[in-house]
C-alpha cells in the first residue's frame, strides 16, 4: 500500500461586499515542492503590493468584478483558482477599490470586503450569524483529515476582512487543506513531523474489486451485483447513480440485479458496519445539497419524511428511478416492504450510528462518535428504534469521494443507559493513571488532576455525571491525549462488549433499514413556506440558494426572529398607501386655482405612489401589483420629483411661455436623473435649488420693477414659511431618519408632509397682485 498524497486542484473563493458598486482584482501565485522549509515569507511586509515575489510563479490573474451589497447568498461573487499539483505553498492577493460608473455619482465611504477561501466547493456561511437548519452536517466534521493538525491557521471558519484600497496575501502550508480562511497576516513555514502506519486486512477480497468498494464483481458469478464487498472491516455496497434533467438532481441506490430488481430494504447487523462510497463531480454536483436519510422503521408514516430527503421537483413518472419508485410507491408496496423488515424485539434497544465524510470512511464508535484515523468526531447522525429517521444535509458538498457508514449497536433490557454509563465509569477507573500524562492540547489537560482524584474516590465517581464521564473516556482514546490510544480503544471495545453482554447477542442483533442518498437544489428542493429556490451563476459556477420573503431569514428561510405579524404587515401596507390620499386636497386646490397641469401631475404622483407601495409593502400576503414593480417604482419617484418641480415653477409666477418651456425642460432632465439614480439625494436637491433660484430672480425683478411687496405679505409671512418647514421635515425624514425598521412610518410621514406643503406653497392668483 502506498501513501495517498492529498492534492487540491480547485479552490473557490467567495467574496461578500457590504456596499454597492465596488471593484476588485486578484492574483494567485504558487511556490513549488522543492522549496526549502526554512524559507520564510511574511505577508505583512508584502501587503502594499500585488507584484509577484521573485521566487513565485504567477499562475492565475482574474479580471475585475462588480460586487453587490450582501442581502442573501445570491449576492456573492465567486472566484475560482486552480492550484497546480505538487504545490507546497500558494499565495493569494486581492485588491478592492471603488470605481464610479458616472460623473454624477458621489463616492461611497470605505467599506469592508469579506473573503472566504475554501477548497473543492463553495463556502457555507452565515454572515448574519443565523443558526443553520437542523440536520446540517457541521463544516468541521465533513472535510478534514490528519493534515488538519498541521494547518498554519487553526481558526476554522474565520473570515478575512479587507478594507477598500488595501491588499491581502494569504499563504497556506500544504495547499491541499486550503479550506480555512486566513485571519493572520503573518504566517511562517514550519517543520512537520508525521508517521505512517500501514495496516493489512487479510479478510478483504482480492483484486476482483476496486479499492474504494464502489464496484463489486464475483468470480463465481452467482452473487448479486448489490451484495457487499469486505473492505476495512466494513461491508461496502456498490451504488448506481441516477441523474435527472434539473440542476443538482441525482441520487444513488444499490446496484440492480441481472433481472433489474433491487432490494427495497437493507439488512444491517452488529457484526459489521455497512458502508457506501460515491463520487461527486467538481462543478455540476457541488451547487445543491447532498442528503442522506435512513430509518430502521420503514413504515407508511416515514414515506413523506423520506420525500423531504430526496429531490421532489420532478414527478415520479419523469424521474423513473429506483429511489423514486421505492419512496413514492403505493401503499400496497409499502405493506410488502414492512413484511420483509425485521423489527427489534421488546427486550432489545437498538442504535444506528451514522458517519458521513469526504475522502475517508468513518468507523462508528459507541456511544455517539465516529473515528477517522486519529480523529474522533461526533457522529453525523444517531437513529434509535424509537425515532422515525436519521437525516443529514450537506449543503454545497465538496467534490471527491464521499463515504457513508452505518454501525448497529444492540443492548438487552438489563443494559439500560444507567448500566452502560456504569460500565464506562468502571473502565475509566481502571485506566485513570492515563490522566497523569495528559498535556495540552488535550481537552482534559486542564482538569486532569481533578478528574484523577474524583475517579479515585468511589463516592465522587458515582456522582460524576454522564457528560464528564464520556469526556474522560474520549480523552483516553484521543491521539492528542494518550500515546497508545489505539490500544485503549480496543480495550474499551472489549470491555464494553463484555459488560453489556453484546458479544453473545451480535448474531441476533440485526434490523432492516431503508436509506436514501440524493442531491437536490437548496434544502431538499425547497426553502420552507416563505422562500423560493433559485439558481444563480457567478464566475462560471451555478449554485442554488433560497430567497426569503416576509422577513424570514436563514439558509432555508425558517428563521423568524424578525418576522412581523400579519397585522403589522397589513397596518404598514395601509399606512404607506392611504397616506397618499392627502394629495386629494392638493389636487382639488390646484384645480380650483386653475393650476390644471399641476393638478394632473399631483394626481399621478398619488396614483403611482399608492400602487407602488401596494405592490412593494404587502410581503406577498397583502400585496397587489398593477404592473411590474420596477415600472411602478420609476413612476412613483418620477412623478414625485415632477410634482416638486411644477410647484416651484408655479411659485415663481412667470409668463406662460416660460412656464411651458420650464415644465418640459424639467420633465426631460428629471426622467434622466430618476433613471440614473432615483434614490440619490441630489436628484431631489437639484430641482429644488434650481427652482429656488428661479423664484428668487422672478420675485426680485418684480419687486424692483413695482417697488411694492411681492407676493402678498400674508403668503410670505404665513403660508410660505409653514410650507418650507414641512418641506424641510420631509427631506430630513427621507434622507436621514429612514431605516428598514421604521420605513413604513417615516416614509408615510414623507407622503403627508409633501402633500400638505403643496397646499401651503401653491399660491393663489391673488397672492401675486402687488400691494403697497
Amino acid at each position: 500500500m502506498t501513501q495517498k498524497v492529498l492534492r487540491c486542484n480547485a479552490i473557490v473563493l467567495l467574496i461578500l461586499l457590504y456596499i454597492g458598486q465596488e471593484m476588485r482584482s486578484s492574483d494567485a501565485s504558487v511556490r513549488f515542492h522543492q522549496e526549502s522549509h526554512e524559507n520564510k515569507f511574511h505577508l505583512g511586509e508584502q501587503i502594499e503590493q500585488l507584484d509577484t515575489p521573485k521566487d513565485q510563479q504567477l499562475t492565475v490573474r482574474l479580471p475585475s468584478n462588480t460586487l453587490l451589497k450582501f442581502g442573501a447568498y445570491k449576492d456573492v461573487s465567486i472566484l475560482h483558482f486552480r492550484v497546480p499539483l505538487d504545490t507546497r505553498t500558494a499565495y493569494f492577493s486581492f485588491k478592492a477599490f471603488e470605481e464610479s460608473k458616472s460623473s454624477f455619482q458621489r463616492k461611497c465611504k470605505a467599506k469592508d470586503v469579506t473573503l472566504h477561501l475554501k477548497a473543492k466547493s463553495f463556502p457555507v456561511i452565515s454572515p448574519e450569524n443565523i443558526t443553520f437548519p437542523k440536520y446540517f452536517l457541521p463544516t468541521e466534521e465533513r472535510f478534514a483529515s490528519a493534515a488538519d493538525e498541521f494547518l498554519l491557521n487553526p481558526h476554522s471558519g474565520q473570515s478575512t476582512i479587507v478594507s477598500k484600497t488595501e491588499y491581502l496575501s494569504i499563504a497556506k502550508e500544504e495547499a491541499a487543506q486550503a479550506r480555512n480562511t486566513a485571519d493572520d497576516l503573518s504566517m511562517e513555514v514550519h517543520h512537520v513531523c508525521y508517521e505512517i502506519q500501514i495496516d493489512f486486512d487479510p479478510v478483504e477480497s482480492e483484486s476482483d474489486s476496486e479499492s474504494n468498494g464502489t464496484q463489486s464483481q464475483s468470480k463465481t458469478g452467482h452473487k448479486s451485483k448489490w451484495e457487499p464487498v469486505r473492505r476495512r472491516g466494513m461491508d461496502f455496497y456498490p451504488l448506481l447513480r441516477q441523474s435527472y434533467h434539473e440542476f443538482f438532481m441525482f441520487d444513488f441506490d444499490l446496484q440492480p440485479d441481472t433481472n433489474g430488481t433491487v432490494p427495497a430494504l437493507l439488512n444491517l447487523t452488529a457484526l459489521s458496519p455497512a458502508a457506501f462510497a460515491f463520487e461527486l463531480g467538481e462543478v455540476h454536483d457541488i451547487g445543491g445539497t447532498l442528503t442522506f436519510a435512513v430509518s430502521m422503521k420503514p413504515e407508511v408514516r416515514i414515506i413523506s419524511e423520506l420525500k423531504l430527503a430526496s429531490p421532489t421537483m420532478s414527478p415520479p413518472s419523469e424521474r423513473g428511478g429506483i429511489l423514486a419508485e421505492k419512496l413514492v410507491g403505493n401503499l400496497d408496496d409499502v405493506e410488502v416492504l414492512m413484511g420483509q423488515g425485521q423489527q427489534p424485539s421488546n427486550n432489545q434497544s437498538m442504535q444506528i450510528i451514522v458517519c458521513m465524510h469526504l475522502g475517508v470512511p468513518g468507523v462508528p464508535t459507541w456511544p455517539d462518535k465516529c473515528r477517522y484515523g486519529q480523529r474522533l468526531l461526533p457522529a453525523s447522525s444517531i437513529v434509535n428504534n424509537t425515532e422515525i429517521m436519521g437525516l443529514i444535509h450537506v449543503p454545497f458538498p465538496e467534490s471527491g469521494l464521499w463515504f457513508v457508514t452505518m454501525g448497529l449497536f444492540c443492548h438487552g433490557a438489563e443494559t439500560a443507559r444507567v448500566t452502560i454509563i456504569d460500565s464506562v465509569k468502571e473502565f475509566v477507573r481502571q485506566y485513570r493513571h492515563l490522566l497523569q500524562e495528559m498535556r495540552s492540547p488535550c481537552a482534559c489537560a486542564a482538569n486532569a488532576t481533578i478528574y484523577e482524584n474524583c475517579i479515585g474516590s468511589k463516592d465522587c465517581l458515582a456522582a460524576m455525571n454522564e457528560t464528564e464521564t464520556l469526556k474522560v473516556k474520549e480523552c483516553m482514546m484521543d491521539s492528542k491525549c494518550t500515546e497508545n490510544y489505539l490500544q485503549i480503544t480496543r480495550l474499551f471495545d472489549v470491555h464494553h462488549r463484555s459488560a453489556t453482554e453484546q458479544r453473545f447477542a451480535l448474531e441476533n442483533c440485526n434490523t432492516s433499514v431503508v436509506f436514501s442518498i440524493s442531491s437536490s437544489p437548496c434544502v431538499a428542493g425547497r426553502c420552507g413556506r416563505f422562500g423560493r429556490c433559485y439558481h444563480y451563476m457567478s464566475g462560471g459556477f451555478v449554485f442554488s440558494t433560497c430567497v426569503c420573503m416576509k422577513g424570514y431569514r436563514g439558509w432555508d428561510c425558517t428563521e423568524d426572529s424578525q418576522v412581523p405579524s400579519s397585522m403589522s404587515i397589513l397596518l404598514a401596507s395601509l399606512l404607506l398607501t392611504l397616506s397618499n390620499l392627502l394629495f386629494i386636497p392638493s389636487i382639488y386646490l390646484a384645480s380650483r386655482r386653475r393650476y390644471y397641469t399641476e393638478g394632473v401631475i399631483y394626481f399621478f404622483a398619488m396614483f403611482f405612489s399608492i400602487f407602488y407601495h401596494a405592490c412593494d409593502s404587502g410581503e406577498d400576503e397583502y400585496s397587489f401589483c398593477l404592473v411590474k414593480i420596477s415600472v411602478l417604482q420609476f413612476c412613483d419617484f418620477y412623478c414625485g420629483l415632477l410634482a416638486i418641480w411644477v410647484t416651484l415653477i408655479a411659485m415663481a409666477h412667470m409668463p406662460h411661455q416660460f412656464v411651458s418651456m420650464l415644465n418640459m425642460f424639467g420633465a426631460i432632465l428629471l426622467a434622466f436623473g430618476t433613471e440614473l439614480n432615483k434614490q440619490s439625494l441630489w436628484v431631489f436637491l437639484a430641482p429644488a435649488l434650481t427652482g429656488i433660484c428661479l423664484i428668487s430672480a422672478s420675485w426680485g425683478l418684480r419687486c424692483a420693477k413695482t417697488r411694492k411687496w411681492f407676493p402678498a405679505r400674508r403668503y410670505l409671512t404665513i403660508f410660505m414659511p409653514l410650507g418650507l418647514v414641512l418641506v424641510m421635515i420631509g427631506l430630513v425624514c427621507y434622507a436621514f431618519l429612514q431605516t428598514k425598521q421604521n420605513y413604513h412610518i417615516v416614509h408615510s410621514v414623507w407622503h403627508m408632509v409633501m402633500a400638505l406643503s403643496i397646499m401651503c406653497l401653491l399660491p393663489s392668483h391673488n397672492s401675486f397682485i402687488p400691494k403697497s
